[in-house]
């Protein structure tokens, strides 16, 4: 046909050729038109499609970025561009991904040829270098941009800012690094006991592994000054609270740092700079609210602690306290990352409402609850291909025992919307627990036409809220072994108390309490239970158990399977016998004496884990504290009643001597009286009617004898009188001394004979005592001042308030001859006399009979005497004033 070609143009005429030519002309032209108009509309729909992105992510607050495929950038909304710091022209003339951080970019372009393919990136974190150099952390999601006809023509990314969450995560790590170590810190000073040297050495160890310090000095205040009591890696002189870094820290109780002891104020640094020392970190020591000294801790590097290092060693300065600090300070981390993650997580559901790159599961239902749309996320949590979810219920993918209460809350929701915590089942049959939302979609005339729901993968929250939950019940727990523990007396009741909560907190088939008498090799069982059952106690020899050694060390031991153990010990035989597979045994230490152990027993091999063999340990050491103290509650309830057996004994012989006194006093009342008169008597007759017929010798000797008879008469009633005053219940009412003291004056105020006496009666109290025995005390007192200041020419006695000891009393004072202070102990003692017979009548009973009174009110009796003469009496009685 082409070789016709020249003789079909040679026989056709030149106009037809004209025409021909015109005719492809035109027909080409058209083409390119309409070539053109394709063009031209499919620019003007990417336009208008670009413009629409750019309105709808406009308002955005996350980041959106486009490229086309020649990976140029193609749109940027205002959220990115201040996420970046750059604007959509400084971004245009940078590098592709020029934005993401070095050491990250690599990662994500290593990923990019899945997108370029038609895949989707999800789940990408990295960090992004802004126009400031600040660095922050983002979250994106790509995804492919097709045209109508499907063809991909881009990429487009979402960024979200996650900066706050990981400084969050980090601070978290960091804060539980620290409250681990302080655990370990308080676990060893636990294990430390009662002796304040070792527990300050611990502490100090502790401190100087945990601020990786080069030194570390713990210090106490003793009076103005600072005494050095543990140092290590370090000399430490004594320093004075005014003037130096550690008595800066006592006295305003803050922590204390200095990054360059050569550089700082000029404060006590001489010691420590010649050791080569440039910077050092101090914090309070606390006992309750009182700051009983310092720990410090030093580097030769200057600026060595950090921030974190601060925070350590404040929490290790209060250790009593630092458990309830950390628990509400982790409580208040926990909380602010709740809420970030709860406002990330809204900001993450209104972008998922705009487009489809979510990172959160989305369905839609229609008005019947069957699923119509689900996004690849949905598809990717539970495990299913996409289409595999189509044309079901939500809740056919719910866990069993989630799915009644949750059917109709997803399918139909309330207008509100419904949003709960549920438990989903993966394809492969695993859990998965998400917080899911449920919306109703409506019609233009309102009714619910479908529903649109998110779900959000809250595994993680939900597997620390059940460690959470196991940690409160944990200490619950504990908490009840401290109170069953408090209320036993013996210590089987103890041993039963705590096994009863072990069992609560630890799977196990058998469990005993076992203590230990090294000397008798034997080991006594107290408290145990085998299938439910309590075992009954018996007596075990030590070397049934384990070798002596073992024992003794009191270290924990754990078989895992018995079954596999070769030759174990008697008892360990017999338990694998009745099928016991798993031992563990904790010994109960009483600082740092093996006193038992605990013995836990199960069926199941590796029954007993990390966490198992923890509340073993934090239940045997007050279980050792407490069986201890109930040991010496036993011994201390035997010496007691050993006590009373002893007093009841004595009791006894001192009612049977109390019995003879009162029946020799009756015989003296009784039974000498009547003799004593005759004699007094009948001398008296004698020397009456006879006496001047008498020798003048026979009349003295008969005189002696009427005036012995007579004293003697006087020393039975005075001894009668002594024994009534002991034998006499006491009545004790308000009585008013004043007025007591003036009728006995005036009572006495005859015997006075012509003589000038002035009598002083101050203002008394008045006293919950014994009228009548009070009377006769103060009756015999100042009888005493009355006789005692015969001497003088001016008498002068005063009766005068006192109070001693919170008792209340009197005191008499006279001016008279009064007595030697060496004698003082002899003044209250019966018949006793510091003066001759011949000076001052009286048999020595009276003050006897004061003393009575005193201790039969509970209350004492006492004297002094001047070196010029008079004497002072006081007597209280038991009671202040009323």
């Amino acid at each position: 046909m082409v070789s016709a070609l020249p003789d079909l143009l040679a026989r056709t005429p030149a106009a037809a050729l004209a025409a021909l030519a015109l005719a492809m002309v035109l027909a080409l032209l058209a083409l390119f038109w309409a070539e053109r108009r394709r063009r031209l509309r499919a620019e003007h729909a990417g336009g208008i499609a670009a413009g629409q992105l750019r309105t709808i992510t406009a308002s955005m607050r996350e980041g959106v970025i486009a490229y086309d495929m020649d990976r140029q950038l193609t749109v940027v909304n205002p959220a990115f561009e201040r996420l970046t710091g750059y604007d959509a022209e400084d971004l245009r003339d940078q590098e592709f991904l020029q934005y993401v951080h070095p050491d990250d970019r690599p990662a994500l372009l290593a990923e990019w040829e899945r997108l370029a393919g038609g895949g989707s990136l999800r789940d990408q974190e990295y960090r992004v270098v802004t126009r400031t150099g600040q660095v922050r952390w983002c979250a994106s999601a790509w995804e492919p941009l097709r045209d109508e006809q499907g063809r991909q023509i881009g990429y487009l990314g979402t960024e979200f800012d996650i900066t706050e969450r990981k400084l969050a995560e980090e601070e978290m790590r960091l804060d539980t690094e620290v409250f681990q170590a302080l655990m370990e810190v308080q676990q060893a000073v636990a294990a430390a006991g009662l002796d304040s040297a070792t527990v300050m050495h611990v502490i100090a160890e502790r401190s100087r592994a945990l601020t990786g310090a080069s030194g570390v000095v713990v210090e106490t205040v003793e009076d103005d000054m600072l005494v050095p009591r543990v140092r290590i890696g370090v000399e430490s002189p004594q320093f004075r609270v005014s003037g130096s870094l550690s008595g800066a820290c006592v006295s305003t109780g803050e922590l204390q740092r200095s990054d360059d002891v050569r550089t700082d104020a000029p404060i006590e640094h001489d010691a420590y700079q010649t050791q080569g020392i440039r910077s050092m970190l101090v914090v309070p020591l606390r006992d309750d609210q009182r700051i009983i000294g310092a720990l410090k801790v030093v580097s030769p590097t200057p600026a060595a602690f950090s921030d974190r290092d601060a925070k350590a060693l404040r929490l290790l300065g209060g250790l009593v306290g630092a458990s309830l600090e950390h628990a509400a300070a982790y409580e208040s981390r926990h909380c602010r990352l709740e809420e970030r993650t709860q406002a990330l997580q809204e900001s993450e559901q209104r972008f998922k409402q705009l487009v489809d790159a979510a990172q959160e599961g989305i369905w839609v239902s229609d008005d019947r609850g069957v699923i119509t749309y689900v996004n690849q996320r949905m598809a990717d949590l539970l495990g299913y291909p996409n289409g595999a979810l189509l044309g079901r219920p939500v809740s056919d993918f719910l866990d069993a025992t989630a799915r009644a209460g949750a059917h109709r809350p997803l399918s139909r929701p309330e207008a509100g919307g419904e949003r709960r915590d549920l438990r989903f089942r993966r394809q492969d049959g695993t859990e998965l627990w998400v917080f899911a939302s449920a919306s109703p979609i409506t019609g233009r005339d309102g009714a619910a036409v479908g529903t649109v729901g998110m779900i959000t993968d809250i595994s993680d929250r939900k597997r620390d809220e059940e460690r959470l939950r196991r940690s409160a019940e944990r200490l619950g727990v504990l908490h009840d072994v401290d109170q069953a523990i408090l209320a036993a007396r013996s210590p089987a009741e103890i041993g039963r108390a705590a096994l009863g909560r072990v069992r609560r907190l630890v799977p196990c088939t058998r469990c005993t309490v076992l203590l230990f008498d090294f000397p008798a090799g034997q080991a006594e069982l107290i408290a145990g239970f085998a299938a439910g059952a309590p075992l009954p106690p018996a007596t075990v020899p030590m070397d049934q158990l384990s070798p002596g050694e073992t024992l003794w060390r009191g270290a924990a031991r754990a078989i895992d399977d018995l079954a596999a153990t070769e030759s174990p010990a008697p008892l360990l035989q017999q338990l694998r016998d009745e099928g016991i597979r798993s031992v563990l045994s904790v010994p109960l230490l009483v600082e740092s004496e093996t006193i038992g152990e605990i013995n836990l027993a199960s069926n199941a091999p590796h029954a007993f884990s990390a966490e198992h063999r923890d509340i073993a340990r934090e239940i045997a050491a007050p279980l050792a504290v407490a069986i201890q103290q109930a040991r010496l509650r036993e011994e201390l309830g035997r010496q007691a009643g050993e006590l009373e057996r002893r007093l009841v004994e004595r009791g006894a012989a001192l009612r049977a001597a109390t019995a003879e006194l009162e029946t020799m006093l009756y015989a003296v009342s009784h039974d000498l009286r009547d003799p004593l008169r005759h004699i007094c008597g009948f001398t008296q007759l004698l020397l009456d009617d006879s006496g001047a017929a008498l020798d003048p010798s026979v009349q003295h000797h008969a005189a002696r004898i009427r005036d012995g008879a007579t004293r003697m008469s006087s020393l039975v009633d005075d001894l009668v009188h002594l024994g009534r005053v002991s034998r006499q219940d006491l009545m004790r009412r308000p009585v008013d001394l004043t007025l007591l003291a003036e009728d006995v004056v005036s009572q006495l105020q005859p015997q006075a004979n012509g003589r000038e006496v002035e009598w002083h009666v101050q203002p008394l109290l008045t006293v919950d005592c014994d009228a009548v025995l009070v009377r006769a005390a103060l009756l015999s007192l100042l009888a005493n001042a009355l006789k005692f200041t015969r001497p003088r020419d001016r008498a002068v006695i005063t009766v005068r308030p006192i109070e001693h000891q919170g008792q209340a009393g009197l005191a008499v004072q006279d001016n008279g001859v009064g007595f030697k202070m060496a004698y003082a102990g002899k003044l209250f003692g019966v018949f006793q006399r510091l003066h001759r017979s011949d000076e001052f009548e009286g048999n020595g009973a009276g003050l006897a009979l004061v003393q009575r009174v005193a201790n039969k009110h509970g209350g004492r009796v006492w004297a002094d005497s001047g070196a010029q003469g008079g004497a002072t009496f006081y007597l209280t009685l038991g009671a202040p004033a009323a």
